[in-house]
Parts: structure tokens; C-alpha cells; sequence
């Protein structure tokens, strides 16, 4: 709650809900309680502010400015909720106490400090006697770990660690012995905390809010934490809250913004025995919904689990890391051994064993893949596992859809053509008239251009009737009044278009999408519709052609016409209309088949199939809610460079992959030349090889895009 603007005698302000004014206007008149006046309070909850009115007094006027600034402080601090009087049964405003905030991941430097410090003042304050067995006990779970893997008859980088800790206690080298544990410890801690940050980070992207939920208790409603919530209670949802279940609408009537579910652009009516989600909101109204799935079984719960389970979608290169350090294993015990067999120097063989290559390897390569997912979430594109990240660095052919891809999803009206002597005023009047009786986007578009030709909506018409994929029609002074597609209104009613074949012709040549209204068996007027191309989609497809993209290609169920405008607005010079579900999916196979690595992107049902056939296929946040599971990459923002700048960061991060396996490779190879010809002693070895692995691991953590180019983190209400 907020104040906006305030004179003597009017205090303009925000509020979030209903409640939160109510509680507000108890607080003004306990301030006023001594003082004879009287205070208004007008609230708009479709606009979320409201209005104190009051007598024209600069000292009251102050302060009732002081008790809105209270309530905002009151509110931070605290959420308003509403349950019933039991005396007065009306509804009243109480305040719920915020949960205790969940424990946040430590900062990695702080960790690894600790550890450090921990290991170095124990050390320096232990006696010298104490020190082996200390020592001896903090590795043993390192030794364990080596012997439980040959056990298993398997040679791997756990046989490694353990045979370099224990060459360094048998030659009674404790010191090397606690460092290359510590040094082992803080790159698994720098692996784990990338690790947890990223899930935490991206599954926030999706988590709902922690706020209690009201259920009906014995006819009564009653706050509860979401995680009592059980199949087949009674939720009552409100203006403003979020849905917290799956289930049927068991009572009431509400708008129920669905976006980031269906991708549906305006709020829903939802009734009696309709169907509602989870992490949809009610935008106004209140609905008593009966709950059919709860908690992790929701659709929203299983979206966030896709993403926190990406682990099990490992890339390639990440799975060939890791098998190649486990390969490299043999090879060290085997170079240890010749050089202990031409050397009898149980020193300089230890050496061999104590700067291996794959240690680095196995912990830097899945560090940069986490980092790369965590950074491309963080500028609004969610990519569902490593492999995928993988896929995208080596695109070279891209599927685009059109509408609501390159385009708004949002029409609106470019013109109106009268004929047979009706008047454009008329014909988009009884138009919006007739449209303002349904919620979509062509409806609000028209209802949109007659308020801003200042047209108003008379009712003279009779009930509107609403014909499935055909149009509307209704009563207007007798005569039968129509609007819709050319098949309804010239095929399957009648009506003539002979005199407005020039209309048609010049409208559809410029790529528009019509509208038919005829009333009284004459067509009165064409509404021309325009789907807008998104401000950014030509740059969008600029930066993919920068990219080396090869192919890029425009789908779209319109009409030839129609598409090829909006491929001419954006210079694409290869498109398909009418394009129908399984063509979509017969093109991709096809560009796989010619050996192009194949992104598809879409948001609509009948882009799933083409969305699980493609190598990648990408939903953007308004996507139907089937498209947002099948996808590999969802973007989370209105940004369409959210995806190039995921390109870029995949290509980027396999970029990083190779160098630091290079200088892998480079770094230990000297430091193992170094210890074997006793220029440097095996403790020095140690820890030059153990500090390597925290530098390559540490920056395969760094950013991958200019700190320039990352926005704050993009989230998906």
C-alpha cells in the first residue's frame, strides 16, 4: 500500500486488495476516533486504488498520510487475509503473520573460507602427536570410497584420490595428505552449491507463493497452510489470489487470468463446473473450487519439477567428461608404475598419482553446464537439461510459428469498409455491440477501436448468439445481423459479396484476416484485422542469421497471403503457409534428415508434436500448457533475444569446455614433468595440481555473457 499522490481533503493511494482497505479504513477511524470528521474510502479492485476524501485540513490531511504509510510498513511485514465475523457473519480484514523465511544457500566464498580456516587453526592448535590421526580420520571417507569402487572391480578417479592420499600417508606426509583432502572437499562444495543455486533459482521461476489458503471448514472459511491442502477440499479463492489447486469450480463466478497456463491473453469467465488451475489468478470474483490434485501433483508443481530434475538430461559432453576421467585412470597408475620401475623413487612415482587429469575434468565440465542453465534462466530462458544446452550451441536450422511467435497475439482493427450504404460508425458499432459478449482477442480488438472512436455500445440488439468457429448473430430492429468468417456469413448464410469482391481482394492482397457484417440479407461492412509483428522480431531474425543460423523458416496455419506480409515485414525468405500439425512435424524430420540440427518454436497445441520431433523445441511464456511440457527450452519474458542469448551462452559454455580441458590437460601434464624430476616436492605438487582444479572449476562458474547483456531474473506469473 502506497500513497500516489495527495491534496487537503483527498489522499490518492494503492492497495493490493479489498481486505488490506478495509483494515485501512479501521485504522483511519481509530485515528480520527477524537477528532469530529468524517473519511470516505473508495476502492477500484479492477485498478487497484482507491481514494480518501475528507475535510479540506492540511493537519488531517497529514495525518491520514501517516496511517496509509503505517499500513504500507504493517503490510510488508504481514499479509491481509479476510474470514468471517462470527457474530456479524460479514467478511473482515485480518493480518496473517509471514512464515519464518526459508534458510538461504550459503555464498560459496563464505563456505570454502570456513573450510579453510577450519582445517588451518585446527591444525595450527592441534598436538603434533594428535595430527596423523586427525588427519587419518578426515581422509578415511576418501579411502572408503576408493576401495568400495575396486570392490566393485572398477578403476575410476574415487581409486585415484584414494591411492594419492594414501602414497602421501605411507611416505607419513600428513600435510599433503589434509591438503589434497581439503582441496578435494572445497571443489565438490563449489559443485554441490552450483548445483543446489541452480535448482533453487530455476525452480523459483515457477514456485507459487507461500501465502495460507482458505478452506471451508464446517461452512465457515478457514486459513490453513498450503501444504494441508487434500484432495476434495473446498478452496475459496478471491479477487487478486492465486488458484492453489487443480480442480472444479464448486461455486461463485470469477475471471480467472489463465496466461501462464494456457498462454491466453484475457482472463476467463469461470462458473459451476469449470475447470481451473493452479497458478492461475483470479482477477475478480470469488469461486469456491473443489480440488482435485493438490501440492506436487498439480500441472504448475510438475512444470517446476521438470526443471529440477534437469540433472537426468545430462549433456553429451558432460557424460564424455566423465567417462573420459574414469579412462584416464588406468593410464596414471600405469605411468606411476614405469616410472617407479626406472626411478626405485617411491617419491617421484607418488607424483604421478598426486596431479592426475581427471579430477578437473570430472568437476569442471558439469560446473560450466549448471552455470550456463542457471545464467540463461536468469535472462529468461529455461533450458530443461544439458543436453539440450548442447543441442542449441550447434543449431543451424530454425522453425519459427507465426502467431504469437513474430507476431503479438494481440489484433487489432486497421479498417472498416461500409457498403450498401451503411456508415463505418454504424458497422463498428453494432459490431463491438455485439462482440463485448465475448472475451477474445478479435472481440476486445474491435470493442477496443469503437471506444476509442469514442462509440457507444447501445444494447438495441437481442440476445447474442455465438455460432462455434463460424461467428455471432443476433436481432437488431427485426432484421437478422451476423458477423463472421466469409464461409458463415456468404456460404452457410447467403448473404452476397458482389459488390465487395474489390474490398476482399485489396484487403487480403496487404495480408489482413476479415471480418464479415451483414444485416438484413446485405453485407453492411468489412472489419480488416492485423495481428501486429512483435517490435523485436526483426532483429530477433537478424541475430539468428549473425549466428550462422542456416535455415530459417515461418509456419503458419494463415493464408498465403497473410503470411507472405509477414515474411516480407521481417526478410524471411523461406515460409510455408496453411501449414497443418503434421506438416509442421513432416518439415522437421525432413531438415533432420538432411543433417541440420533442428530447433522448433511455438506456443500452441497444435505445436507440440512439431516441438517433441525437433532437437529443440522452445515455448515462449504465453504457451498452451501442453506446449510449455513438451518444449526443452521455455522462455520465461516477453524477450525474444532471450533465446539468442541462450544460443550464445551454450555456444560459449562448449567453448569454455574445450579450453579448460586443454589447459587440463597443459597444466597438470608440467606439474606431473615438475614432480617426477624432483624439481618440485610432492606436497608443492599437490597442492599447484588440487589449487588448478579450484581455479578451472571457479571459472567455469563465471558468467558467460557480458554483465551487460544479463537483465534481473525473469519471472513467469
Amino acid at each position: 500500500m502506497t500513497v500516489i499522490r495527495s491534496f487537503p481533503g483527498r489522499i490518492r493511494f494503492s492497495a493490493r486488495t479489498p481486505a488490506a482497505v478495509q483494515l485501512l479504513q479501521q485504522q483511519a477511524e481509530l485515528a480520527l476516533d477524537q477528532i469530529d470528521t468524517q473519511v470516505a474510502v473508495e476502492y477500484n479492485p479492477r485498478t487497484k486504488r482507491g481514494l480518501l476524501t475528507f475535510e479540506k485540513n492540511n493537519d488531517l490531511t497529514q495525518l491520514l498520510i501517516d496511517v496509509v504509510e503505517g499500513m504500507a510498513q504493517t503490510l510488508a511485514a504481514s499479509r491481509i487475509a479476510t474470514q468471517v465475523n462470527d457474530e456479524t457473519g460479514a467478511l473482515v480484514p485480518v493480518v496473517v503473520q509471514e512464515d519464518e523465511p526459508e534458510d538461504e544457500i550459503e555464498n560459496p566464498v563464505w563456505i570454502i573460507s570456513k573450510k579453510v580456516m577450519n582445517h588451518y587453526m585446527t591444525r595450527m592448535f592441534m598436538p603434533l602427536t594428535l595430527r596423523p590421526y586427525w588427519t587419518a580420520f578426515n581422509v578415511a571417507p576418501l579411502l572408503w570410497e576408493g576401495v568400495k569402487s575396486l570392490r566393485q572391480r572398477k578403476l575410476d578417479v574415487n581409486v585415484l584420490d584414494a591411492a594419492a592420499i594414501g602414497a602421501a600417508l605411507a611416505m607419513r606426509d600428513f600435510n599433503t595428505a589434509g591438503t589434497i583432502n581439503l582441496l578435494l572437499d572445497i571443489s565438490e562444495t563449489l559443485e554441490e552449491w552450483t548445483k543446489e543455486k541452480s535448482r533453487s533459482d530455476i525452480a523459483a521461476l515457477f514456485s507459487g507463493d507461500k501465502k495460507p489458503v482458505w478452506v471451508m471448514r464446517d461452512d465457515e472459511p478457514v486459513a490453513i497452510s498450503s501444504d494441508e491442502l487434500v484432495t476434495g477440499d473446498l478452496v475459496v479463492v478471491r479477487s487478486g489470489s492465486r488458484i492453489p489447486v487443480d480442480g472444479i469450480v464448486a461455486d461463485g463466478t470469477a475471471l480467472v487470468n489463465q496466461s501462464s497456463m494456457t498462454g491466453e491473453p484475457l482472463a476467463v469467465e469461470k462458473s459451476v463446473e469449470a475447470e481451473v488451475y493452479a497458478g492461475t489468478v483470479v482477477e475478480e470474483g470469488r469461486i469456491i473450487v473443489y480440488a482435485q490434485s493438490v501440492g506436487n501433483d498439480t500441472r504448475f508443481a510438475k512444470i517446476a519439477r521438470i526443471l529440477t530434475e534437469s540433472d537426468e538430461r545430462k549433456a553429451d559432453i558432460h557424460s564424455q567428461a566423465v567417462q573420459m576421467a574414469d579412462k584416464i585412470v588406468p593410464f596414471s597408475f600405469i605411468l606411476s608404475g614405469i616410472v617407479y620401475a626406472v626411478t626405485r623413487n617411491v617419491t617421484q612415482a607418488a607424483a604421478v598419482l598426486l596431479a592426475d587429469y581427471s579430477c578437473a575434468i570430472k568437476l569442471a565440465t558439469p560446473l560450466a553446464v549448471r552455470s550456463a542453465m542457471l545464467e540463461a534462466a536468469h535472462n529468461g530462458a529455461v533450458i530443461k537439461g544439458g543436453k539440450y544446452l548442447e543441442q542449441l550451441a550447434g543449431l543451424d536450422a530454425i522453425v519459427l510459428d507465426k502467431t504469437g511467435t513474430l507476431t503479438e497475439a494481440r489484433p487489432e482493427v486497421v479498417r472498416i469498409c461500409a457498403l450498401n450504404g451503411y456508415s463505418e460508425e454504424f458497422v463498428l458499432q453494432q459490431a463491438a455491440c455485439m462482440e463485448e459478449h465475448f472475451p477474445h482477442p478479435v472481440a476486445d480488438a474491435i470493442v477496443r477501436k469503437a471506444d476509442e472512436a469514442g462509440l457507444v455500445h447501445s444494447e438495441d440488439h437481442a440476445e447474442v448468439e455465438y455460432i462455434l468457429a463460424h461467428g455471432i448473430a443476433t436481432t437488431l430492429d427485426g432484421h437478422r445481423t451476423i458477423l463472421g468468417s466469409k464461409h458463415f456469413v456468404n456460404e452457410d448464410e447467403g448473404i452476397s459479396f458482389e459488390n465487395a469482391e474489390d474490398v476482399i481482394a485489396e484487403c487480403s492482397g496487404a495480408g489482413l484476416s476479415l471480418l464479415y457484417f451483414a444485416c438484413g440479407n446485405e453485407l453492411a461492412g468489412v472489419i480488416a484485422i492485423k495481428d501486429p509483428v512483435r517490435d523485436d522480431a526483426a532483429e530477433f531474425i537478424r541475430k539468428l542469421e549473425d549466428m550462422d543460423v542456416e535455415r530459417i523458416i515461418m509456419l503458419t496455419g494463415d493464408g498465403e497471403e497473410t503470411a507472405a506480409s509477414v515474411a516480407a515485414d521481417l526478410d524471411i525468405q523461406e515460409y510455408y503457409a496453411q501449414a497443418l500439425p503434421d506438416e509442421k512435424t513432416s518439415l522437421i524430420n525432413n531438415l533432420r534428415e538432411q543433417g541440420y540440427t533442428v530447433a522448433m518454436v511455438g506456443d500452441g497445441i497444435n505445436d507440440s508434436a512439431a516441438l517433441t520431433t525437433a532437437d529443440v523445441g522452445v515455448s515462449m511464456k504465453h504457451g498452451a500448457d501442453i506446449a510449455r511440457e513438451a518444449c526443452d527450452v521455455m522462455l520465461t519474458g516477453e524477450r525474444l533475444d532471450s533465446l539468442t542469448d541462450a544460443m550464445d551462452i551454450s555456444k560459449r559454455t562448449m567453448r569454455r569446455i574445450k579450453r579448460n580441458f586443454m589447459f587440463i590437460v597443459a597444466s597438470n601434464t608440467l606439474f606431473i614433468g615438475l614432480g617426477v624430476t624432483g624439481i618440485i616436492t610432492p606436497a608443492l605438487m599437490a597442492l599447484l595440481h588440487n589449487s588448478g582444479t579450484v581455479l578451472t572449476c571457479v571459472h567455469s562458474m563465471r558468467p558467460m555473457l557480458p554483465e551487460r547483456r544479463a537483465p534481473q531474473l525473469a519471472i513467469s506469473e
